[in-house]
């Protein structure tokens, strides 16, 4: 069959960077084609070429046969690619139906003559694709008010509006529950059998052999390997992708559980959280599963303060504790790593040592002045300890890949010296060495005795690494597996089953 997109020796510079190198790519029509690589591979890259974004210095572009130079994203667009990114790019305070429509609204003609948006017919084709994403969303309602696996799918059904005969996908389940992410797969294979060539990038393995027709592997800006799913396994990608094979993906110590440190009663958040009862022991790492919106991410904001509970005590270490802020949270020892590093984590213009010491500003400063002595030796202390790959703890964070933003934000916690670490989704939208990384900075840590809470929506990362593991539904606790009992099955069951 003939290629729907070829890409044939690409290459891409920057200023003392080769970010591209002879790189090759096809797509047919009808296929999913996967792409994977580490953080800083240059999978990006590649599709910013791909849509327009940024202009090859050398290669072909050749799209149904014929040679294409795109100069811009709407010159893509124009000849059917769209794209939908890992982070969402949705204006906050317009509706759901006007960013679907942003820049290419349906008009109208009044009086034959005076073009005018036509909003009987947007919401006709809303509908439509709402249908076949089987998305309950309310068009009229402000991208604000939707939580952050909604605004994924508003993404995806962006990209729809524009009848794309190729659809990039770039981390589309890094903020979906598990049922979400099977009617997404639904969606896809639909698209692919109308003939839709997708190109489908994500650090989750297991979903590449769930969907993907064939796999291409990059490396350090260059072509790797081109291989048919049903014909390489978990350990060969994986070995292709970094260069050497990795013994464990999830290298959990086995360590001595300790007696209760905390404890959570009647935890109650009106609307969201129902009478929320825990506890977690010394070097323990308790994981909190889910379907998006089971209250997850609500419970760990409302232990720390961040939101306000309506009922319900914390005790640490038997004593009872007064948080009603993040600041006597901290105070008290417990220390919150948000799922969304970029825009609750770091501030990602400034360099790695400020985002580190930022919370201790009192500690590294005297009077009104910042010790540059003392903040640089605790910077480099705990960038040491979770391995930040960076020059200079000057380095900027934007700079850094995905997996180390990530162990800064960690190392930012530890600066802490926290007595109890909440990790919302440690491991969203890294790559999987960096994955296998920041597993080995959590277990050390618990060997420590440093006890921690692991939220997550990918079930294989809470078995591998999780002591115990609760299960919660629509606000509340629906059960709890121990690292025995737990499988796949079981979690899922529990939160998919009717109260």
């Amino acid at each position: 069959m003939e290629a729907l997109l070829e890409l044939k020796n690409i290459v891409k510079t920057f200023p003392g960077v080769i970010a591209l190198s002879n790189m090759h790519f096809n797509l047919k029509s009808g296929e999913i084609h996967s792409i994977c690589g580490e953080n800083g591979a240059g999978k990006s890259t590649l599709m910013k070429v791909i849509t327009g974004v940024y202009m090859p210095n050398a290669g072909e572009i050749i799209l149904d046969g014929e040679i294409q130079n795109f100069n811009n994203p709407q010159d893509a667009f124009k000849k059917g690619i769209s794209i939908v990114y890992q982070e969402t790019s949705l204006f906050e305070e317009m509706t759901v139906l006007e960013n679907l429509f942003l820049c290419h609204e349906i008009q109208k003609k009044v009086f034959g003559i005076i073009p005018v948006i036509d909003y009987k017919a947007m919401r006709l084709e809303v509908k439509k694709i709402f249908d076949i994403l089987n998305m309950k969303i309310d068009p009229d309602v402000k991208i604000k008010d939707l939580g952050m696996a909604q605004k994924q799918m508003v993404e995806i059904a962006k990209a729809l509006t524009f009848k794309s005969k190729i659809l990039i996908l770039d981390e589309p389940t890094a903020s979906l529950s598990q049922r979400e992410v099977d009617a997404l797969f639904d969606v896809i294979r639909n698209l692919k059998n109308k003939g839709v060539g997708i190109v489908y990038i994500s650090h989750r393995l297991e979903e590449i052999f769930e969907l993907c027709d064939r796999v291409t592997v990059i490396r350090d800006g260059q072509y790797v390997s081109t291989k048919d799913v049903s014909q390489t396994d978990k350990d060969s990608l994986v070995s292709d992708m970094v260069g050497r094979s990795m013994s464990s993906y999830y290298p959990k110590n086995d360590t001595q559980i300790g007696e209760k440190v905390f404890e959570v009663k009647g935890l109650s958040l009106d609307g969201l959280l129902k009478d929320i009862n825990f506890t977690v022991n010394k070097g323990e790492i308790l994981g909190f599963s889910g379907l998006a919106g089971s209250g997850r991410t609500e419970l760990a904001q409302a232990i720390c303060g961040l939101i306000k509970k309506s009922s319900g005590d914390l005790y640490l270490n038997g004593e009872k504790l007064k948080v009603n802020s993040y600041n006597e949270a901290m105070n008290n020892g417990i220390v919150y790593v948000s799922e969304d590093r970029g825009k609750y984590g770091l501030v990602v213009d400034m360099s790695i040592k400020h985002n580190i010491t930022m919370p201790q500003l009192k500690k590294v400063s005297k009077l009104t002045f910042i010790n540059p002595k003392i903040e640089e030796k605790i910077a480099t202390r705990y960038m040491k300890d979770v391995d930040v790959k960076a020059p200079d703890t000057d380095f900027l964070v934007t700079n850094l890949s995905g997996g180390n933003q990530q162990k800064v934000s960690v190392s930012k916690a530890l600066a802490l010296n926290p007595k109890l670490l909440i990790l919302d989704e440690p491991t969203r939208g890294v790559d999987v060495g960096a994955k296998a990384e920041i597993h080995k900075i959590i277990s050390e840590l618990t060997s420590k005795d440093l006890t921690i809470i692991m939220i997550s929506s990918e079930l294989p990362e809470l078995l591998g690494m999780c002591d115990r593991i609760y299960v919660m539904k629509e606000g509340h606790i629906a059960g709890c597996f121990s690292k025995e009992e737990a499988t796949q099955e079981k979690i899922l069951k529990l939160a998919l089953q009717k109260d």
